[in-house]
């Protein structure tokens, strides 16, 4: 392996602790941003591990498409540094980016979504209303004729010639 394949390997795995950085800080921005009685809040922090497992599997396969799966010990300290830059320096810029993105991506896409919802569920109530309304007379008709069916059966409790007072 040569010198200038080695300080590349080095730079991808600072870059990848950049990466796991960002992904890890937008991880617990989006959990701690639904409300307290959601699933996604009740349990994010099994979603963070999860999340940290498969950027692990992410590291290792980096490593594996690089250098062939050979495992160097300054590796993990190179993404450890590419963590602690991430802090110190492209924080500020992943968080304008990630305010950015959720202010002209994800919110319209969720009130167009949120929008939709309601107007369905505006449409169904109408209609729901509409059969209530239309079967009105009927329903009318029905327990009229239920209560007279019910009177003409001897001792059936609730024909008042026949119940005990």
């Amino acid at each position: 392996m040569t010198l200038s394949l080695q300080f590349i390997s080095l730079l991808l795995m600072i870059a990848s602790g950049i990466l796991v950085g960002a992904i890890i800080e937008g991880t617990r921005f989006v959990t701690e941003s639904f409300s307290k009685r959601s699933f996604v809040y009740k349990y994010r922090v099994g979603l963070e591990i999860i999340i940290w497992i498969f950027l692990g599997l992410g590291t290792f396969y980096l490593l594996y498409e690089v250098r062939d799966g050979i495992w160097r010990i300054y590796d993990p300290l190179a993404q450890i540094v590419g963590i602690l830059l991430y802090e110190q320096i492209f924080q500020p810029v992943f968080r304008l980016a990630g305010r950015i993105f959720l202010s002209l991506i994800v919110k319209p896409i969720w009130f167009i979504i949120r929008l939709f919802i309601s107007i369905i569920r505006k449409i169904i109530q109408l209609l729901v209303i509409i059969v209530i309304f239309l079967t009105k007379p009927f329903h009318y008709v029905y327990k009229k004729t239920i209560h007279l069916a019910l009177q003409k059966i001897p001792n059936f409790r609730y024909n008042k010639k026949y119940t005990k007072n």
